[in-house]
């Protein structure tokens, strides 16, 4: 889903649950690997969780990123009910430390840790 100046309020503020945000550009090498990441695996992972996965181009939207002062991508952060901003992420990590964020997210403790239990 697309998260853009216009609909933040019905994503962000009416929401929930913690909202999983990737900030990125189009033209961006990392940003374009963890975009096909997420429209591939991990919107639909954080919906059987409960957690929503947005996306916001910051060329579109342009008070989005100054908001939440983006200053390079891919930049990805979590919004928890209370609007507090956690997990701020800069840079592309691992495809495992998206899922086991959004675990986490969801209270449901790392893929790992559950493993062992």
């Amino acid at each position: 889903m697309e998260l853009t100046d216009n609909n933040y309020t019905n994503i962000i503020k009416n929401n929930e649950s913690p909202v999983f945000i990737d900030f990125y550009s189009p033209t961006c090498g990392p940003c374009q690997m963890l975009t096909k990441l997420i429209d591939e695996r991990l919107e639909s992972y954080g919906k059987e969780n409960g957690i929503p996965v947005v996306k916001c181009d910051i060329s579109r939207n342009p008070k989005l990123a100054a908001a939440f002062k983006v200053r390079s991508v891919p930049f990805t952060i979590a919004v928890m009910p209370d609007e507090k901003l956690k997990y701020p992420e800069l840079g592309l990590k691992n495809e495992t430390y998206y899922f086991e964020l959004i675990d986490k997210l969801a209270g449901k403790g790392s893929f790992f840790s559950r493993l062992f239990t």
